[in-house]
This record gives C-alpha cells, sequence and structure tokens, in this order.
C-alpha cells in the first residue's frame, strides 16, 4: 500500500523519487504525521538529520529558485537591517502622536467665535464650506 501512495503522490519512479527528495514524499509524511499526532514526541537524531537534509535540498532545488525569483542571502541580510527594531511604539511616542491628533478648536468654537464678530448666517454659512473643504482634503477626498 506504501509504494502505491508514492506512486499516486508523486507520480514518479522510486528511483526519481530518491533522486530527487532523497526521501520519499511517503517517507516525508509517514515523519510528519508523527509530530501532528503527538506534540510531546521528541525526534530521533536521523529524523532530523532527514528533514533537514530534505529542507536543504528544497532550498537548492530549481522549484525553490524559481520561486524565490532572485532573492538571495544579501538581500534577505538587507531586509532585515532595514526593519524596525522595536515595531511597537515608547509611551513617549504614543502621547506625541495623540497630542498632534488633538484639534486646537472644534467647528463650534470656530462658529462661536465668526458668530460673535459677524452675525450674519451667509458668512457662517460660507466659513462652514470652507472648513469642511479642509476636512476633505486632509482627509484625502
Amino acid at each position: 500500500m506504501g509504494k502505491l501512495k508514492e506512486k499516486y503522490l508523486n507520480n514518479l519512479s522510486e528511483d526519481e523519487m530518491e533522486d530527487i527528495f532523497g526521501i520519499s514524499a511517503f517517507e516525508y509524511t509517514e515523519l510528519m504525521t508523527k509530530y501532528k499526532d503527538d506534540e510531546s514526541y521528541v525526534p530521533t537524531e536521523s529524523e532530523v538529520e532527514d528533514i533537514e537534509k530534505l529542507l536543504e535540498d528544497y532550498y537548492k532545488s530549481k522549484e525553490f529558485q524559481e520561486q524565490a525569483d532572485g532573492w538571495d542571502e544579501e538581500m534577505e541580510k538587507r531586509y532585515w537591517d532595514e526593519q524596525v527594531n522595536d515595531p511597537f511604539a515608547t509611551q513617549s511616542e504614543l502621547d506625541e502622536i495623540n497630542d498632534s491628533l488633538q484639534v486646537k478648536f472644534t467647528e463650534d468654537e470656530v462658529i462661536e467665535a465668526v458668530r460673535s464678530i459677524k452675525n450674519e448666517d451667509w458668512f457662517i454659512n460660507r466659513i462652514r464650506k470652507e472648513l469642511n473643504g479642509i476636512w476633505n482634503r486632509k482627509r484625502g477626498f
């Protein structure tokens, strides 16, 4: 039954599987089921070596190289060097952001100030329209 499963899993002969994978897909599946079913299972040294070899062969394979699309170790190193060391903001950074988000005057306070100087509806409506235009520009509309 195992050979039949291998044949259907890989569509390859046993020799082709050995050449490509080192171990067959069925053997790999059997190794992985041990980890899936029993979390307390500790793999043997030879099993770890088999899996490491399988991974190493995969990373060297043409399939992986095509998927990597030119990604090399130098690019990987540069990527991680460019990443922020601590992706979470500190309390002082959060306070600075919160302070920058606070408005100095609300719309109602501006209208109240305008009304105290020039209490005409057409003028207040123009002020309100302009404030809405500014708000929409800030939000990208």
